[in-house]
């Protein structure tokens, strides 16, 4: 392989991005949007206008997205200072091994999300082909969204910011013209509300499909140029991003009456507009699945490159979505979210309220290989977002949201014990005299 070819597939994963290779925060902030305008957020506002009336929806999903979007910022700026990825962000708290260990998590658990995506992109592509009269395989559409999720994968995070560049506004113009033709149909009664949900209940729903994105982005915000195109790219990338399709779903849904949005995309007579959007808006979120998790991958066992690790990943995804093993993995999928989240408070107390130099390459390298007091608020936070998450223990309930439950109490464990663990040295000290 040619060193210019190997110079566009390096994505730094084991170093600090060089100048060379950052970007504006409008780029950041273009992979973001990218990143959120995806196939999932259109059926969640569908779900949310199934079970509240709009005006609520629309108040959970900015509710929700503004705390994403806060979460975002915040994980940003660290992956900024440290100008590397968020597993080797976490060695700065976990140590060497833990650090690797939170990457292969985190790698396993993108793998699933990966294959859940693109068994969805295949199921949805397929219905709306057949509409325009094109009959595909459910494989053949599996394997073709793959194909394009893996190649864009393979280049890192740069290539997602050049296909950014090119996706958003095409995907904003197309949906800004279905929702304009939508508002000019007769309007239809209101819709009944059949699966009733509380504010919270709405707002995890809203929050669920990105946390795990929030919590990594490091990954994508050590290209940023300055703090503040950090910040600010995962800000307006997370509240516009996340609430923009399910904003987008809750008022064609509240204009035609029907909650299946290939019918109303068809029904407007935009069939070619709905099967661009499928393929743009899975194709930039899905392939930043292969990118998070192969970066994790390549900390935990770095000796194999990481677009390997992208091929590996892609063809294991597509197994698992054939093989119809999706559903089986959803469970074990929720669990890894459960185990992921709460790192992220683990590094943002050491970062926000003890000491932030620990976030530099040179004291991320001299790491030990466990650091047991990170570990331990780890576990704490998990078991917490495990005792509140509805799908798991569900024993009581905080936030109403499991993963913020976790990461806040995380963060409480690591101060406390950081906090011991001075008054500890304190008092050796105090001996020594």
């Amino acid at each position: 392989m040619s060193d210019l070819k190997k110079s566009k597939m390096d994505d730094f994963e084991l170093v600090p991005v060089p100048d060379s290779a950052k970007r504006s925060w409008w780029v950041i902030s273009l992979i973001w949007l990218a990143i959120g305008i995806d196939i999932s957020g259109l059926f969640l506002g569908a779900i949310l206008s199934e079970g509240m009336a709009i005006h609520d929806a629309l108040i959970a999903t900015f509710i929700g997205s503004s705390i994403l979007a806060i979460l975002a910022m915040l994980c940003a700026n660290i992956g900024f200072q440290a100008g590397v990825s968020t597993p080797l962000v976490s060695t700065a708290v976990f140590g060497r091994n833990g650090g690797k260990l939170l990457g292969a998590i985190n790698g396993i658990s993108l793998v699933g999300w990966f294959a859940f995506q693109a068994d969805f992109f295949a199921l949805i592509l397929v219905e709306a082909l057949g509409k325009t009269g094109i009959e595909i395989s459910h494989f053949s559409a599996l394997v073709g969204g793959g194909l394009l999720m893996m190649v864009t994968a393979i280049y890192g995070v740069r290539a997602l910011g050049k296909l950014s560049t090119w996706s958003v506004p095409l995907m904003v113009t197309l949906i800004t013209v279905g929702l304009y033709m939508a508002s000019g149909m007769p309007s239809t009664p209101a819709k009944e509300i059949v699966a009733p949900m509380s504010m919270g209940e709405a707002i995890s729903f809203v929050m669920s499909i990105w946390i795990l994105a929030a919590v990594a982005a490091p990954d994508i915000a050590r290209y940023a140029k300055t703090r503040r195109d950090a910040i600010l790219g995962a800000g307006f990338g997370f509240l516009l991003g996340n609430s923009a399709t399910i904003v987008v779903a809750l008022l064609l849904t509240h204009l035609t009456g029907t909650d299946n949005l290939v019918e109303v995309f068809f029904g407007l007579g935009l069939g070619l507009m709905a099967i661009i959007i499928l393929v743009f808006a899975q194709w930039t979120t899905n392939s930043s699945n292969l990118v998070s998790g192969a970066l994790g991958m390549a900390v935990a066992l770095p000796k194999v490159p990481r677009p390997v690790w992208v091929v590996l990943m892609t063809i294991v995804g597509l197994a698992i979505a054939q093989l119809g093993m999706v559903d089986k993995f959803t469970a074990f999928l929720t669990l890894l979210g459960v185990t992921i989240a709460p790192s992220a408070g683990v590094y943002l107390a050491q970062y926000y309220f003890i000491d932030k130099n620990e976030f530099n390459f040179e004291s991320i390298e001299k790491a030990q290989d466990w650091m047991g007091k990170g570990l331990l608020s780890w576990v704490f936070g998990s078991a917490v977002s495990a005792c509140t998450a509805g799908e798991f223990l569900n024993l009581f309930t905080l936030t109403t949201i499991s993963a913020i439950d976790g990461i806040v109490a995380s963060l409480l464990a690591y101060l406390i014990l950081s906090k011991l663990g001075a008054r500890g040295k304190n008092k050796e000290a105090a001996s020594d005299y």
